[in-house]
């Protein structure tokens, strides 16, 4: 169902997820506008690395409409180092918030798969089955 009452395109979504994994990033919120959507996540190390370990994303992570199996490109990715290039923490106790952007997605209600890897294991950042609903959205500037 398309959304004809925001006005100016521009629709954000709190969503507060995690991914596939526990040591995932949270995904944090999706901003839609005309000429992209923005996915912004957070990352906190764990224990499980001595120094925090490193996170990296690859360069083809999509965003998929589960209904129609469209797929939206990255374009860009701030905060996060794309593959195979990583970023490395210093400690168990580091946190990062970075960005991707992708392609504009249709601003219908739909529910959205974003994926690193494709069959991935738990190491990528994979999250299956947003919903975003358009009536849950906030009109930003």
């Amino acid at each position: 169902m398309k959304n004809t009452d925001k006005k100016n395109g521009h629709l954000l979504f709190q969503l507060d997820l995690l991914g596939h994994a526990k040591t995932n990033a949270v995904l944090l919120r999706m901003h839609l506008t005309p000429q992209h959507t923005k996915v912004d996540f957070g990352y906190t190390t764990g224990s499980i690395y001595a120094r925090g370990g490193w996170i990296k994303m690859a360069k083809d992570t999509f965003i998929e409409n589960v209904t129609t199996q469209k797929r939206y490109k990255m374009i860009n990715a701030i905060g996060i180092t794309i593959a195979p290039k990583k970023h490395n923490f210093t400690s168990n106790k580091d946190w990062r918030y970075y960005s991707l952007f992708f392609e504009p997605i249709d601003p219908e209600d739909c529910i959205l798969n974003i994926i690193e890897k494709e069959k991935g294991t738990l190491n990528d950042f994979n999250y299956y089955g947003i919903v975003l609903k358009m009536n849950d959205a906030v009109e930003v500037m």
